[in-house]
């Protein structure tokens, strides 16, 4: 960053939603299909196929290997256990493990139902479920997580108000900073007897700041993988902001259980359209043998067919701007800089910052105490019955 120039000081950036000053219309591979759009929408309309297929690919390449399969207009739509369930399991039964089986693929001499009943038992098998996890599917969540605004993970909102509309199974509650492997392991074998079928979490705790320790994150995989649990990392606030695409890409997270990866990651906020993305060599997802590029492309066809469009033409034209945005003005580094540089200034501001632990989170995701944030009118994202505000800059086109 640019010493000359003066922070930004919005530190609130709508809920963190806003990653830069700069326009995304005016990106300059994406302003001809604006303009063309403005006089004549069928035509870029015509080509929305080829466009949701250039935003999966470019998405895929700035989130190392992950892909964006399913779209929703908020986080919160994605972290409903029913639909991860549906996923994961339309997943396995799109597989190579199905369909280059010839006992398992569909046959033409066969009723289409027992198809279903086929891959369905072969499904539920591998992922060691029984009926229990596809009528009342559940998640094990962490402690500290931030929750949700409705749904399920709302029951772990210590805002009254969330918590009262809170509907759903409520979550099992695991402190996984804490537990030894053995605990943990315990109580996610207990969980998935129950009807859990994943483990939710984020790394830098958007309730208090607080960093998931590398060697946690191995240990929380090195369990899922034991009890056959999927492994989601929610990066609604975090992409971009932590010094890498994701988080958990760090390298001091990606060296820990490097065999196991997340398979699904929770995105929005400011990467312009919010959903659940996907790896194929996550702790579960790796036994499905994907590793064809058709293959991959094939099994998102199949999801995405179930709805018309799964995300609107003019955000997906957004979409595909703010990634642009983010390769030109290389985000996860402009995070660090600009972590850093907001870190500096607090700690000469407010002598009281510099002791352990007073400044918290990764990169441009920073959480002070709300005494500090009050005393010098900074701001912040807050919530009203926390100690704790983040500061949440923007990361591009930084104001002059």
């Amino acid at each position: 960053m640019d010493r000359d120039s003066s922070l930004d000081h919005d530190f609130h950036s709508a809920w963190g939603s806003v990653y830069t000053n700069h326009s995304t219309v005016g990106d300059k591979e994406t302003l001809p299909l604006w303009e063309q759009y403005a006089v004549n929408k069928g035509a870029v309309d015509r080509r929305y196929q080829l466009l949701l297929n250039e935003y999966t690919d470019l998405f895929s390449k700035v989130f190392g290997g992950y892909y964006p399969i399913s779209m929703h207009a908020h986080a919160t739509d994605s972290l409903i256990p029913t639909t991860i369930a549906s996923l994961i399991l339309n997943t396995a039964a799109t597989s190579p493990l199905v369909l280059d089986s010839p006992t398992l693929r569909p046959k033409a001499d066969e009723k289409p139902e027992e198809t279903g009943v086929r891959v369905r038992n072969f499904a539920l098998n591998l992922l060691g479920w029984d009926e229990t996890h596809v009528l009342s599917p559940n998640f094990v969540v962490a402690d500290n997580i931030y929750g949700a605004g409705y749904g399920p993970l709302a029951h772990t909102s210590k805002e009254w108000e969330i918590n009262a509309i809170a509907a759903g199974p409520k979550p099992v509650v695991v402190n996984m900073r804490e537990a030894d492997e053995e605990t943990l392991n315990a109580q996610f074998a207990e969980a998935k007897s129950k009807g859990c079928i994943a483990v939710v979490f984020d790394i830098v705790s958007t309730e208090d700041g607080l960093v998931m320790a590398p060697e946690k994150f191995g240990m929380v995989k090195a369990c899922c993988a034991r009890n056959r649990l999927l492994l989601i990392v929610d990066e609604t606030m975090t992409a971009m902001r932590c010094g890498a695409p994701f988080a958990f890409q760090r390298p001091e997270y990606a060296r820990e259980g490097a065999e196991y990866q997340p398979d699904f990651v929770i995105f929005g906020k400011g990467i312009g359209v919010s959903g659940i993305a996907i790896g194929f060599g996550g702790v579960i997802t790796q036994n499905l043998t994907y590793t064809k590029p058709e293959d991959i492309s094939q099994t998102i066809r199949f999801w995405r067919a179930l709805v018309s469009r799964p995300i609107r033409l003019p955000i997906l034209l957004e979409a595909l701007s703010i990634l642009h945005a983010s390769v030109k003005e290389n985000w996860p580094e402009q995070s660090e800089q600009i972590g850093n540089a907001i870190r500096d200034i607090l700690r000469e501001l407010d002598p009281s910052t510099r002791a352990p632990g007073a400044i918290r989170g990764i990169g441009a995701v920073i959480t002070i105490n709300k005494e500090v944030a009050l005393r010098y009118r900074l701001m912040c994202a807050s919530r009203r019955r926390s100690p704790w505000v983040r500061l949440l800059p923007k990361l591009g086109g930084v104001a002059l």
